[in-house]
């Protein structure tokens, strides 16, 4: 496992043009990525001049940063996050509706949410362990520390995402439809930052591929590498989810769906799961809060579909008796 992936520093001065290069290059073909059909026509002297000066400054306070205050640790699982983000955001420009977000768009909900999402898993974690923290206090703002919660995360990240539609007018259930198949692979990639760093490791197993995790909870014999499970379970996610979108009756049902399928695969991986990230419910035994929170979810999900099924399937007109007809009213969506 590798918790650090790389130590940044103190740096000599020729770092810094190089610094400069790669940041103009990507500020470049962000602008590339957002101009219109015309490529680098959309990119005019004003946004090249820009990109000049923020590539210039950030890249003279990134080496001033590392410099001074080097050697800076760069974490397995901070840098998974934002992979995981930026695998959404990329997914998005590539298969998503343009006509529900633009590329810049995508890139600006994400931000919304990643900041929901941090502030979101660390309250949660933080409430579902209230008797530590009472005690250490000063600990409640350490998230590099570890302690973050999935679905108090993805709380967060709705209710960003809410905040990102009011604010844009965007139709928050067709943005959700849209990025779905994106929050799967997201998170596919935020298991690799887990893997990586030791933690949400198994049970203690004497199967073949179990692994030791030397910085993990239980770091002294195999355990069940419970992060790879959950990676493949949300790429398969991912491909449901493609595989239903042309499906859909209404808005909103293939994030219902998501929520169910994540529900369901995340009360199945709990039976591995050990340590903080597998406590046991208070009042019910062998439940772990995670699964309890996930009955409820997918209930909600299973709910939400069945409704609107039932809502789509009235609301569409009788086709006749051409099953042509009738299989394009289901197509569409109210």
């Amino acid at each position: 496992m590798r918790p650090v992936l790389v130590t940044l520093g103190p740096w000599a001065l020729w770092v810094l043009p190089v610094l400069f290069l790669g940041l103009l290059g990507a500020l470049l073909v962000w602008q590339w990525l957002e101009g219109r059909q015309g490529g680098f026509r959309g990119l005019t002297a004003g946004r090249a001049a820009v990109a000049v000066g923020m590539a210039a400054i950030g890249s003279l306070v990134l080496w001033l940063a590392v410099a001074r205050l080097g050697p800076v640790e760069i974490k397995a699982w901070g840098t998974m996050l934002v992979v995981a983000f930026s695998a959404g955001v990329l997914y998005l420009w590539r298969w998503g509706d343009r006509g529900v977000l633009l590329p810049a768009e995508a890139v600006d909900m994400a931000l919304y949410c990643l900041v929901g999402a941090v502030v979101g898993s660390r309250i949660v974690f933080v409430a579902l362990d209230w008797q530590a923290y009472a005690a250490q206090p000063g600990h409640i703002l350490n998230v590099w520390e570890g302690g973050l919660s999935y679905h108090g995360g993805l709380l967060g990240a709705v209710l960003a995402a809410l905040v990102f539609a009011w604010r844009r007018g965007k139709q928050f259930l067709r943005m959700a439809d849209e990025t779905a198949p994106a929050i799967a692979l997201g998170y596919a990639f935020a298991r690799v930052g887990c893997f990586l760093n030791g933690c949400c490791h198994g049970h203690p197993t004497d199967l073949p591929w179990g692994m030791v995790f030397p910085h993990g909870e239980i770091s002294d014999q195999p355990v069940h590498p419970t992060q790879l499970y959950a990676l493949l379970a949300s790429l398969a996610i991912m491909v449901v989810l493609i595989r239903l979108k042309p499906l859909v009756r209404f808005r909103g049902q293939l994030f219902a769906a998501y929520l169910a399928l994540y529900s369901v695969a995340r009360f199945l991986l709990e039976v591995t799961r050990a340590g903080a990230t597998g406590k046991f419910l208070s009042g019910a035994p062998g439940l772990t809060q995670a699964q309890f929170a996930s009955i409820l979810i997918f209930a909600l999900g299973v709910a939400y579909i069945a409704i609107t099924w039932r809502s789509a399937a009235r609301a569409v007109p009788s086709a006749g008796s051409d099953p042509r007809e009738r299989g394009h009213a289901r197509r569409r969506r109210p």
